[in-house]
């Protein structure tokens, strides 16, 4: 099983990360409009499954899954959304996006205070931070 890559977005749909492992095939799109496409049709199928659901509940996607991968996403309460795109048959998806969103948050704490005392964040440590979650995991190929 592999991991192929991660999105966070805020709440408008500003890509705020990416990160890359076994991509194999490129879109061929420049990365702006990449980010636009994946964030507008996690929108679209979060819209979808509403307008179909069969009670007035709160209705969710956790993923969609197609023959050759399966994208997984998290929305948390502070309208940050992780996505991540895995081998179809990949495991345990939900804890790793929890473990990275987890490691987001802690990062942009580090930032704030950084930033309140006039010093630069590190640009470097969320990345190094989500390569050791994602690699310390099971599906990590």
């Amino acid at each position: 099983m592999t991991i192929y890559n991660v999105y966070i977005f805020d709440r408008e749909g500003q890509c705020l990360f990416y990160d890359e492992w076994f991509r194999t095939k490129q879109s061929g799109l420049s990365k702006i409009q990449e980010y636009k496409l994946v964030f507008g049709m996690m929108l679209s199928m979060k819209s979808f499954s509403e307008r179909l659901a069969t009670a007035d509940s709160n209705q969710t996607v956790n993923f969609y899954k197609t023959s050759t991968y399966k994208m997984t996403f998290l929305e948390s309460a502070t309208g940050i959304k992780i996505l991540i795109n895995t081998d179809p048959n990949a495991n345990g998806i939900r804890e790793l996006l929890h473990k990275i969103y987890q490691a987001w948050t802690e990062t942009a704490n580090s930032a704030a205070r950084l930033i309140s005392s006039e010093t630069e964040p590190d640009e470097s440590f969320l990345k190094s931070r989500v390569k050791q979650i994602v690699t310390k995991h099971p599906c990590y190929v």
